[in-house]
């Protein structure tokens, strides 16, 4: 009808399915199952093998008390310098801090001398973390993140509020959503040991109106009631597609 071909007119209509996630969503404490599964290669899509003993360590922390440290699993080193400043800035915080850092002299060179002694206890380094068991674990109050997308969505997911220091490419646009229009998150400004001490403290002491946010983000995108309506937008353009344009259901049965 004059009506139905007006809206073709007015362009392509957008219908939301996301966010895409993969199964194993889950907040707070963790199952005995969750914590026999965890490190498992067949769970996690990572091709780096998982350091599984820090959610040993991760039991034995306080509730929202850790800081969480990792720039993904394809970002380079952030150089020696930064990663020098970044240790005394978690250091200085005097919290605890899980530190996913690649294991390699290119990464960990500029770890200060004695470094870990100081934090022995309070803190811990691994090659890499089982990132989704981290997040979900009831321990970790904020990510510290390069704003990656799939790390973005898993700290939605498991409602933990970030700390941005985007790196490259799509991460700038990332943490921008981030902090500015879902305020999930600030973004730190610079790689000093006081900007880290003082960022991590403004997200952990002064964050309770992140968290809320992060919540009410996790409620509109990944709860089982969203994934339902993303579901039903999957349908409803698959139906459209199947009754208006029959040639192109005509081709693909074809090809």
């Amino acid at each position: 009808d004059e009506d139905d071909g007006a809206h073709r007119q007015q362009g392509p209509r957008v219908i939301p399915v996301g966010a895409a996630l993969l199964p194993g969503g889950g907040i707070g404490e963790r199952t005995k199952q969750q914590q026999q599964q965890c490190g498992n290669s067949n769970k996690s899509p990572s091709m780096w093998r998982a350091d599984s003993t820090c959610i040993g360590w991760l039991d034995a922390q306080r509730a929202r008390s850790v800081v969480y440290v990792s720039f993904g699993s394809w970002v380079g080193s952030i150089g020696p310098g930064k990663v020098r400043e970044l240790a005394l800035g978690l250091e200085a915080t005097g919290r605890p801090f899980l530190w996913a850092l690649k294991r390699d002299p290119s990464w960990r060179a500029g770890l200060p001398d004695g470094f870990a002694g100081r934090v022995a206890g309070r803190g811990k380094l691994v090659d890499w973390a089982p990132q989704q068991d981290v997040l979900r674990h009831a321990a970790v109050g904020c990510y510290l993140t390069h704003c990656g997308w799939n790390s973005t969505l898993e700290a939605i997911q498991h409602g933990v509020r970030l700390l941005c220091y985007p790196v490259s490419g799509d991460q700038f646009i990332n943490c921008a959503y981030i902090t500015g229009l879902w305020q999930i998150g600030i973004r730190l400004g610079g790689m000093r040991r006081d900007d880290v001490r003082a960022a991590i403290e403004r997200v952990m002491d002064d964050g309770g109106h992140l968290q809320e946010k992060v919540w009410a983000l996790r409620e509109r995108v990944v709860t089982p009631e969203a994934r339902r309506g993303a579901d039903r937008n999957v349908r409803s353009f698959v139906d459209e597609i199947t009754r208006d344009h029959p040639l192109v259901v005509q081709l693909y049965s074809v090809l």
